[in-house]
């Protein structure tokens, strides 16, 4: 009897010690490091603030619009499952072009975007070091616009304030605890990002 006893504290001892080694393997945390390209306030209908007020007939045009990238520092949380996780990210971007007004040349403007925001990811393959995934991401972004005339003439800032998003189509991660990855989606990390992610228990 005293055997029976003693070897069903033993079976009940590893039992709850697997359980916690269980659950401790799928609470882990993700941190990365990403660069994006092709933002959206490379595409979308270009609008000024403070073009507006020094060109009320807003006739203005950008040309040779352009910039260098997005860089985001993230922090993800997934679930035990290992299929879903839920995150914050930090970044900023910038863009830069020329100003005509009805076909004259005015000068350059340029913009830096800081964005804060939620994210959500749903992993639908994740085999070994292979994870294949689509995400959201909802926030908000803060910006500021100057803009340097041709002629000799003060410099004008402006500021700019918009509800940012993100949607990743397909992302590709590959590595376990380290791995590098490429999201293919529309939104403030731009159209093509790429990182670098660590995972940590």
């Amino acid at each position: 009897m005293k055997k029976i006893l003693l070897l069903s504290v033993v079976l009940l001892l590893v039992n709850g010690l697997n359980a916690q080694t269980y659950y401790k393997s799928f609470d882990h945390h993700d941190i990365s490091l990403s660069y994006g390209l092709f933002i959206p306030d490379q595409f979308k209908n270009f609008s000024s603030k403070t073009l507006d007020g020094l060109y009320p007939e807003e006739l203005y045009v950008r040309d040779r619009y352009s910039s260098p990238g997005t860089l985001f520092l993230s922090y993800r949380h997934i679930f035990r499952n290992e299929y879903m996780m839920w995150g914050i990210t930090f970044g900023m971007s910038s863009s830069s072009g020329k100003i005509y007004n009805v076909g004259q040349y005015e000068g350059d403007i340029r913009r830096k975007f800081y964005t804060g925001a939620i994210e959500w990811e749903y992993r639908y393959y994740n085999r070994g070091p292979i994870q294949v995934y689509s995400g959201l991401g909802l926030g908000f972004t803060f910006g500021n616009e100057t803009f340097t005339p041709n002629e000799i003439k003060q410099e004008s800032t402006g500021t700019i304030a918009n509800v940012a998003f993100q949607v990743n189509a397909v992302g590709l991660r590959v590595g376990k605890r380290l791995g590098g990855y490429i999201e293919f989606g529309y939104g403030y990390k731009g159209v093509i990002n790429l990182g670098f992610s660590a995972q940590l228990f």
